[in-house]
Order: structure tokens, then sequence, then C-alpha cells
């Protein structure tokens, strides 16, 4: 283990973060050192073996942001399972690995190709590939925290969020949250739209993690029509942006929707277009996105083993995840300090979506303070999307059962439910495939 370990129960809050090597981590560690605000004392970063290098350099980077901070913040790094105890005394332990690493995320990427199927790590066959591998491991991950540190929040950056914070939930109770940064990005992208600060702008938002839709609301007025650009204003600021719904799909179906939907929509209503041009991108020598984070990656750790360097790398934001760090210490000081904060979770549905199951993880905007999240909004989805809703949903959850089991059957039930995969045929061949490229991380399903 690096840095000082101390003796005893310091008296700030100690945070633990698995897959403390992460490029991210350095962006979460300046949020955390900095903010006086924030009574931190310790920050153990965790990491498996073939971490190590990358361990080390982002434990340096945080060592020097702590001593710059001066606030006597210790900042550790240790190995799984070498170290005892990882989570012990923790407040807080933020999980956001990927099992199999980047390499594993670009085979989720190339082998839905090769059936004609859009490659992408949270939704589709890639999302369900990377659950396969990381559900069994959460699981385990979530009875040791339980062991270690019985009362400390669970938050939960790992994709698929909603997956594997439903299966998370399980077996470590309630004091876990999903979280993703999405839905904080869709409120800054608001504030641009309508050129006002985004401490104006609200979003109601309810659904699924990569499949929720949000009521959007300037100075606490309804805006919704016009971000949908549905409301036949012809706003010219809206004109070429992507990202409002009426460009995407036209503003019939985006009246319809009467609601903001996630970005992610479009793999499900355009995902023709969205293979056409990964296809195009792996054709012309770009790869997939995971084929460029492998080539962008060494440059971000280069600018992390720097001797003294305190800044981020400059190319951070090329990484994805941003406001990540932003998301996190919100969600710690409101439940730290009795903050209370509006944020978009995940979390079990209860009675907030009557479609959905009791125990069925949602992402919904919640009131967060030291009492935990309570949600703020209320369904029913709205009705053009309740059904894609509904079978992705399903789909998750037999993803769960699959993962846990090591069962081909279910597995096989799970694809053939995803909107992703156009028949059973496929949805066989497509698992055959993805289990023979996976085989080392996934034990379960040796002889299945």
């Amino acid at each position: 283990m690096s840095g000082s370990a101390g003796s005893g129960k310091s008296t700030g809050l100690e945070v633990v973060v698995v897959g403390g090597g992460s490029a991210y981590t350095g962006e979460l560690l300046m949020g955390l050192l900095h903010d006086e605000h924030l009574p931190v004392a310790r920050v153990r970063l965790l990491d498996v073996p073939a971490g190590r290098e990358k361990l080390l350099a982002i434990t340096a980077f945080g060592q020097r942001l702590a001593a710059q901070a001066g606030r006597g913040v210790v900042v550790e790094g240790a190995l799984l399972p070498e170290c005892p105890q990882p989570f012990s005394g923790a407040d807080f332990v933020l999980t956001q690995y990927r099992v199999g690493g980047l390499a594993a995320r670009a085979r989720d990427e190339h082998v839905p190709l090769r059936h004609g199927i859009v490659g992408q790590e949270t939704v589709g066959p890639g999302g369900f590939s990377k659950a396969l591998r990381t559900v069994p491991v959460a699981v385990a991950m979530a009875q040791a925290i339980r062991a270690d540190a019985p009362s400390a929040w669970i938050l939960n950056f790992t994709n698929p969020a909603g997956v594997i914070t439903e299966a998370v939930g399980q077996v470590a109770g309630p004091r876990v949250i999903g979280l993703c940064n999405g839905p904080y990005i869709a409120r800054r992208m608001v504030a641009e739209a309508l050129e006002v600060d985004v401490s104006r702008v609200g979003l109601d938002v309810i659904g699924l993690n990569h499949l929720s839709f949000a009521r959007v609301y300037m100075d606490g007025s309804e805006v919704t029509a016009q971000m949908l650009g549905a409301s036949g204003v012809g706003d010219p600021r809206w004109a070429d942006r992507p990202e409002v719904p009426a460009n995407q799909y036209g503003p019939t179906l985006a009246a319809a929707l009467g609601q903001l939907p996630s970005p992610y929509l479009r793999y499900y209503w355009q995902a023709d277009r969205m293979r056409a041009e990964q296809e195009r991108d792996v054709a012309e020598g770009r790869g997939t996105r995971a084929d460029y984070l492998l080539r962008l990656e060494p440059e971000l750790f280069d600018h992390y083993r720097v001797p003294d360097e305190t800044r981020l790398p400059p190319g951070l934001s090329e990484r994805g995840g941003a406001y990540y760090s932003t998301v996190a210490i919100e969600l710690i000081r409101a439940l730290a300090q009795d903050h209370p904060t509006e944020l978009a979770v995940n979390l079990p549905n209860g009675t907030v979506v009557p479609e959905l199951p009791a125990t069925a993880v949602i992402e919904v905007s919640a009131l967060i303070d030291g009492r935990g999240p309570r949600p703020l909004a209320v369904g029913p989805l709205p009705a053009a999307v309740a059904g894609l809703v509904q079978q992705v949903k399903a789909y998750e959850r037999l993803t769960i059962a699959a993962a846990l089991q090591g069962s081909r059957a279910l597995a096989l039930t799970a694809l053939v439910n995803n909107p992703l995969v156009p028949s059973a045929g496929v949805a066989e061949a497509l698992l055959d495939d993805l289990l023979e490229a996976h085989a080392v991380y996934l034990p379960r399903f040796r002889g299945a």
C-alpha cells in the first residue's frame, strides 16, 4: 500500500475508490481534495494487479494534490486482493471499474458489428456482454464492502449503471445509489441552448439509465416544448443543434415524446444510422470508441506521471465522463453534511414508475440529504416510450439472473429481449461469439 495508512478511524470522511487506477480518478481526486467544505480525511484507491502501474501514477498524482491543498488528507493506493479489509472505515465506496479493461470494451464493440448490430458499451449486446462480466464481480464486492463497512454508502458509476446498481442493491441493501453524468450534462446543455446560467435550469428525470426522459424548467417555468424543438416557434438558435429532438427525430415524433429524451435513445430509434457510422469509422481506420481510447490513454498517464504535475491532462476531456466528479462530490456532500441537493440518481423504483416492478432500479430526480435520496419525479412514462422502457428493463433483469447463474438459456432470453437484437438466430450466434471472446472473464458459463 502506498501512502501512510495511519491507525484508527479518523474524524473526517473516508472515501474508497474501486477502480482507482482509472484516468477519471484524477478529476475525482481534484474535487475531493480541493473542496474545503468537504471534510475528507482519507482517500484509498483500489485496483487489481493488472492496473498496478496506473494505480501508482494516480496515487502519486493524488498525493501531490493533497500536499498542494495542505489539509492533511491522506491518499493511499492498494491492490486487490492483497489488501486485508480494503473497505474498513469507509464512509463512501465509489465503484468505477471495468472488468477486462478497454481491451474488453473493444471486443464488446467489434463483436456485435460482425452481426450487423452497433457495438456500444452500455446498450445493446455490448452492454449485455459488459454486464455478464461485471455483475458477479459487483455482487462479490458488495458483500465484501458490507463485511468491512456495514453502513457505508455505495455509489456506483460502473456501467451499465442501472444493471450493476440493481444487482448490488440485491445484496447490499438500501445504502446503494447509482450515478451517471448524463442528466447533469443534459442540464448544462439545456442551459447553453437557453443561454442562461445552469443554476436557472431544473430537470425532472424519470426512466432508466441511458433511457430516461425529462421535463425541463427554467426559473420554475416549464420549457420542455421549446427544448424538444416541437413548439412551432422555429427558434433559429436551435435549428442546427443535433441534440434537439425535433432535429434528430423530426418535429412530429419530438412532440409525441413530450419529454426530453436521453441522447442514448438514438441507439434504439436510429440504430441503422448509428451502426453505419460505426462501420464507416472502422473501415476508415479510426476504429470504435474503445480503439480511440486505447490510443489516448497512454498520453493521459504520461501526464499523470510527470513529477510535480498537479494539473489534469489536457486530453482528459476527450476521455468522456465529463462532470463525473461534480456529480459524485455533490452527492457525497448531500449525504455526509445533510445538504439538500437535487440530482438524478439510480434507485429502486418503489411506486415511482407504475409500469415497472417495485424492485427494478430506475433513474429518477431525487432530493438527497442526510436521510438519503427521496424521488421527486413520478410516472407514468411517456406513452411513446413506455413499451421500450419495459422491454429494456426485462432484458436487464434477465441479464442479471444469467450473469449470476451462469445460465446460457437465461443469457439467450436476455439477448432476445434486447431491442437491438433482430432475431433469435442472431441472438444465439452472437451469444456464442461473446462468450468465446470473454471466456476468461466468464467462468460461470464454462460448460453451460
